[in-house]
């Protein structure tokens, strides 16, 4: 019989698989870090590891809760993805979910559109001004030479505080007396739950599109391939004729486009009237799950299940145990702190890499030899 070829694997291959491997790793020894806490701190263990891991599944709500928990970091992460697919490490992420949530209610309670019109509508402005703002960091970048992490994070502040005084002295419905908020939602803005006894809605869909319509984005099309060189080498993209400015501000735009769009889908489809006047965290937390993925955003769906999993388990054992809710708070920044760690598994990766390229060298050498 003849000998066959031992099978060429890519680099980029090899990476995006350990990446996945890390990434399932990172899950697992989470998921051991909780078993061991809940051990040492509850008073029946097995009892509490029941309610943590089994009751998320135990009815339709918490289901749906665990959907309902990844919905906005689903969103967040992907454009998390988008928006450091260039190399711009910005966190725009946050003040766009929360200027999408405000543009989608301010639509929702000034247009007198009475269809569901009016949600396609409030959620596509919404997403234009989240893309829009998140230009600002990236060109003041470019032109001004300014820390884009920096000047993102002040950005989220301003965009915060000036949303807050729109809605205190434009918006502010003064009949409702438990706190700042915009008058109730019309029917037509409403995103109508999918899930019955939940708050599930189309976004959740939508959501998952968008993972993998952002994957085809950076691994399909050239806009991609040049964000890809950006980020790992800017200089020789540069020489090569990539335009930098453009293909930066490209993937910013959609990066906050996808944010905004999440903050506009939370909005709508969960509360009954918008009254957000603190940044709601989904950017970070959007930052977390894209860091899990390793910024691919096809990774990130599963991510973001996860942490609305153990979000959800943490919920119901804070209710039902004396376990405190800053646990899992705990547990995700040992999460990070391990996938984001060069080491894990690198030598293991490395190797194979390096098996590979001996393997096509001498197949080279073979195909060179039978020519002669």
């Amino acid at each position: 019989m003849p000998k066959k070829n031992p099978k060429l694997v890519s680099a980029k291959r090899i990476q995006s698989e350990f990446n996945f491997l890390k990434m399932l790793a990172a899950l697992g020894i989470a998921v051991l870090i909780i078993v061991v806490v809940v051990f040492l701190i509850a008073d029946d263990p097995m009892k509490a590891l029941g309610y943590f891991f089994l009751s998320p599944f135990d009815s339709v709500r918490h289901v749906g809760n665990i959907i309902e928990n990844a919905t906005p970091v689903l969103f967040t992460g992907i454009a998390t993805c988008m928006l450091f697919a260039a190399g711009d490490v910005t966190l725009a992420g946050e003040g766009s979910v929360f200027l999408g949530g405000f543009l989608a209610a301010a639509v929702a309670v000034t247009l007198s559109v009475e269809s569901k019109l009016l949600a396609v509508i409030a959620i596509l402005v919404a997403s234009i001004g989240g893309g829009l703002l998140s230009l600002i960091p990236v060109i003041a970048k470019k032109k001004f030479r300014c820390d884009s992490f920096v000047f993102s994070l002040l950005l989220n502040y301003v965009v915060l505080y000036i949303g807050v005084y729109v809605l205190n002295y434009f918006l502010h419905d003064y009949t409702y007396i438990a706190g700042v908020a915009t008058s109730t939602f019309p029917a037509g803005a409403v995103l109508d739950p999918i899930i019955p006894k939940t708050s599930v809605n189309i976004g959740f869909i939508l959501g998952l599109v968008l993972a993998v319509v952002a994957w085809f984005f950076m691994n399909r099309t050239r806009w991609g391939y040049d964000a890809q060189l950006i980020r790992s080498n800017e200089s020789f993209a540069k020489y090569t004729g990539v335009n930098i400015t453009k293909i930066s501000l490209l993937v910013a735009f959609l990066g906050g486009c996808i944010a905004a769009m999440g903050g506009a889908v939370e909005i709508l489809g969960k509360y009954p009237r918008y009254s957000w006047v603190t940044l709601p965290g989904y950017g970070w937390d959007g930052f977390m799950v894209a860091t899990l993925a390793y910024y691919n955003p096809i990774f990130v769906p599963l991510a973001a299940l996860f942490l609305g999993y153990i979000r959800t388990g943490a919920q119901i054992l804070n209710l039902k145990t004396n376990i405190p809710l800053e646990l899992i708070s705990a547990i995700q920044a040992i999460m990070i702190l391990m996938i984001a760690s060069k080491a894990l598994m690198n030598k293991r990766q490395q190797k194979r890499i390096e098996e590979q390229t001996r393997l096509r060298r001498q197949l080279e050498t073979e195909g060179k030899e039978g020519q002669a």
